[in-house]
C-alpha cells in the first residue's frame, strides 16, 4: 500500500494480485451479483457512463451507502472510476466529490493485478480523519476481494465491517 499524504497529488492506493482471470475480478467489480460477493451485502451497480455504482454497507441504513453516485469511466476489463463518498458522520468528505479508480490487467491467465485509487482529496481535519478510515478500508477490501478468489464469495453473517465497529464504539 502508498499513499500520498498531502498535496494535489494525495491518493489512497492499494495493490493486490488476486488469483482469478481478468475476466472474474472485472465481473466481481462491475456488476451487483459480483459486488456482493466481496465489497459488501447489497449492490446496484449498472455498467454504463452516468449508470448507479451503488454500494449498501448496512442493509439496515441506507446513509451507510453510495446512493445516487454514478460510473465515470470504464475500459472493459482494463479500469472503471465512480463517485465516492464518506460515512455520514464526515459530511465534508460525504459531499466533497472523490472518486475511486480501479484498474487491473493480467498476470499469466488465472492471476489479476488490482489497484484502486481513491482520489479527489481536500485538506482539513476531517480529510485528515477520512483519509485514515480509507486508508484502512481500501485495504480491508482488497483482503476481501483476495479472499472471495481462494474461499468464495463471502459470509456477510459472518464477516465484521468497520462500519459495526465504529457503532459499538459508540454504544
Amino acid at each position: 500500500m502508498t499513499a500520498a499524504e498531502t498535496g494535489p497529488a494525495r491518493a489512497v492506493r492499494v495493490e493486490a494480485t488476486v488469483k482469478a482471470p481478468i475476466s472474474e475480478v472485472w465481473r466481481v467489480w462491475t456488476t451487483s451479483h459480483g459486488a456482493e460477493e466481496f465489497f459488501a451485502e447489497k449492490a446496484n451497480i449498472r455498467l454504463a457512463i452516468g449508470g448507479p455504482y451503488e454500494i449498501q454497507f448496512d442493509p439496515k441504513d441506507e446513509r451507510s451507502g453510495t446512493k445516487g453516485l454514478k460510473i465515470l469511466s470504464y475500459a472493459p476489463e482494463e479500469m472503471i472510476s465512480f463517485q465516492w463518498n464518506a460515512p455520514p458522520e464526515m459530511p465534508e468528505v460525504r459531499n466533497g466529490g472523490t472518486w475511486v479508480v480501479v484498474q487491473m490487467r493480467p498476470e499469466g491467465t488465472d492471476r489479476t493485478h488490482v489497484t484502486v485509487t481513491h482520489l479527489g482529496w481536500k485538506e482539513g481535519l476531517e480529510w485528515d480523519r477520512a483519509y485514515v478510515h480509507f486508508t484502512r478500508g481500501w485495504g480491508d477490501l482488497m483482503k476481501r476481494l483476495e479472499r472471495r478468489f481462494t474461499d468464495g464469495p463471502i459470509d456477510w453473517n459472518k464477516e465484521r465491517m468497520m462500519y459495526q465497529e465504529s457503532r459499538e464504539r459508540k454504544s
